[in-house]
């Protein structure tokens, strides 16, 4: 059985962050990206299962300082093996503007600290992943999928491409992605994985 991993990078980053954080962990936990979380996630799928490899969607600003800090991580990451990362630019979002009727003007500072507001949003990172779960799903690349992402919007592409025989199965945290569970296969439960992915 040939298995290929789908990572919503910035969904399972916070969703990590999150969870150590309602753990009362006081400093960052990283996510064992490099051999561990492929080996943990594969073992999860049965004792015939083949790795195909592991594809990581992210998406950064690149006018932000801290990002492309990241940025070079996630292309250190493209070298680790069985890995390819895809990474898309951030876009500015729409601009804020008051509510009021007679007002509509545009907020640009913060009302707190007169900081300017600058707000991003991800372009591209969903569709990447869609189109790469078709792709590789028609071109029998994979007979499992391991998909992290809570995104509802692949519930139709989950549903189509298990039509066809392929299995798609979701990881991610409790009490999150209900949506995309219910549409796939199965589910890995991270919090019930975690030791082994934080296994020395």
């Amino acid at each position: 059985m040939k298995v290929i991993i789908f990572v919503d990078f910035w969904n399972l980053q916070i969703g990590w962050n999150e969870y150590h954080k309602r753990l009362g962990t006081g400093k960052t936990v990283p996510i064992p990206w490099e051999n561990t979380l492929p080996q943990v996630l594969l073992e999860q799928t049965g004792g015939n299962s083949i790795y195909n490899g592991t594809h990581v969607y992210a998406s950064i600003n690149p006018s932000s300082p801290k990002d492309r800090g990241l940025h070079s991580f996630l292309q250190r990451m493209q070298l680790f093996p069985g890995y390819k990362v895809i990474i898309k630019e951030r876009k500015p979002a729409k601009k804020i503007k008051c509510t009021n009727e007679s007002c509509h003007k545009e907020i640009i500072l913060c009302p707190h600290c007169s900081s300017k507001i600058v707000r991003t949003v991800e372009k591209g990172v969903d569709t990447s992943i869609a189109i790469e779960l078709f792709h590789y799903a028609l071109d029998n690349i994979y007979n499992t999928a391991i998909l992290i992402s809570n995104d509802e919007d692949f519930v139709p592409a989950i549903e189509f491409i298990q039509r066809r025989g392929n299995k798609i199965i979701h990881a991610g945290f409790k009490n999150e992605g209900i949506a995309v569970k219910q549409a796939c296969w199965s589910h890995i439960d991270l919090e019930d994985i975690m030791p082994n992915l934080l296994a020395p």
